[in-house]
C-alpha cells in the first residue's frame, strides 16, 4: 500500500513539472510579440539551456557523475550569467551575487535533504552526494528557465508600448 501511494505521489509530481516545463516552453510559441535581436537572443539563450545535459561515459564512477551534474550545473549558471550581463546591466553585480547565493543555497539544501538525514546518515554511502548534487542542478535549471521566462514577458511587454 505505502509503495502504491509513493507511486501515485511520483506520478503526481511528473505530470506537475511536466505541466509547469510545458507553460514555460510553449510560452514563445503562442506569444510571437517580442522580436528582432532581443528575440533572437532569448532564443539563443533557451537553446544554450536545452541543451545543457548530463553526459558521461558507460558505467561512470561516483566521481564522474558528480563531475557530469556539476558540469550541468555550471552550464545552466552561465547561461544565466549571460542573460544577467545584457538584461541586468544597472543592478548586474547585485543580481548576479543574489543568483550566485542562491546557487548556494540549492547546493546546501540538496544537501540538507537527502545527504544529511538521520536515515542517509547511518548508511553513508556516496550515492546520496550524488543525489543531492543532480537535485541541486535540477533547481538551478529551473531557476534559469524562470529568468528566461521573464526576460521573454518582459521583452513582450516592451514591444507592446513601441506599437
Amino acid at each position: 500500500m505505502r509503495f502504491i501511494l509513493l507511486l501515485i505521489m511520483a506520478l503526481a509530481l511528473s505530470i506537475q513539472a511536466s505541466a509547469a516545463e510545458e507553460k514555460v516552453s510553449t510560452y514563445t510559441d503562442k506569444q510571437e510579440k517580442c522580436s528582432g535581436e532581443e528575440d533572437a537572443f532569448l532564443r539563443s539563450l533557451e537553446e544554450e539551456l536545452a541543451n545543457c545535459k548530463i553526459q558521461m561515459a558507460d558505467a561512470p564512477s561516483t566521481a564522474d557523475m558528480n563531475n557530469a551534474a556539476y558540469d550541468f550545473g555550471d552550464c545552466s549558471i552561465a547561461v544565466a550569467h549571460k542573460l544577467f550581463d545584457r538584461n541586468y546591466k544597472k543592478y548586474n553585480a547585485e543580481v548576479k551575487k543574489n543568483f550566485d547565493t542562491l546557487v548556494t543555497a540549492y547546493y546546501a539544501c540538496a544537501h540538507d535533504m537527502i545527504q544529511y538525514s538521520d536515515f542517509a546518515s547511518v548508511r553513508g554511502g556516496n550515492m546520496y552526494n550524488t543525489i543531492a548534487i543532480g537535485k541541486a542542478t535540477y533547481w538551478i535549471q529551473n531557476t534559469v528557465k524562470e529568468y528566461l521566462h521573464q526576460a521573454r514577458i518582459e521583452c513582450d511587454d516592451k514591444a507592446d508600448l513601441t506599437h
